[in-house]
């Protein structure tokens, strides 16, 4: 049973179809706190794996933060990013479906089910 929870949201593709700048597919680990809209307990902090595709990582980065936001996610930390443009299939089931989505969508999310406990 995977502890994962997919959860996928695209951009608006056609937009970003306009701008000539090459596209990534870029790969960022984010916390952030559960809200209503999200399904989980509120409150709670987890770990969600963002894909999107965007020319630069600035803007990958902010289109994650937005698109998190819009979902119901709070408190947000982005932990790591890496552009993952051309490289091999994920042997992780959930993690290749979520970049693939977003190859095609523009983003897609995965949602970490366990919660991260607190650091004292």
């Amino acid at each position: 049973m995977s502890d994962k929870v997919a959860e996928t949201a695209g951009t608006d593709a056609k937009a970003d179809k306009t701008d000539k700048a090459e596209k990534h597919l870029y790969m960022m680990q984010f916390e952030g706190t559960a809200g209503a809209k999200t399904g989980l307990r509120m409150g709670a902090r987890h770990m969600i794996m963002v894909f999107i595709v965007a020319s630069e990582p600035k803007f990958a980065v902010a289109k994650g933060h937005k698109g998190l936001e819009v979902t119901g996610w709070s408190g947000l930390e982005m932990k790591k990013i890496g552009d993952i443009t051309g490289k091999k299939r994920f042997e992780d089931k959930a993690m290749d479906a979520s970049a693939r989505k977003a190859m095609e969508k523009g983003a897609s999310f995965l949602i970490f089910k366990n919660e991260i406990k607190g650091q004292a």
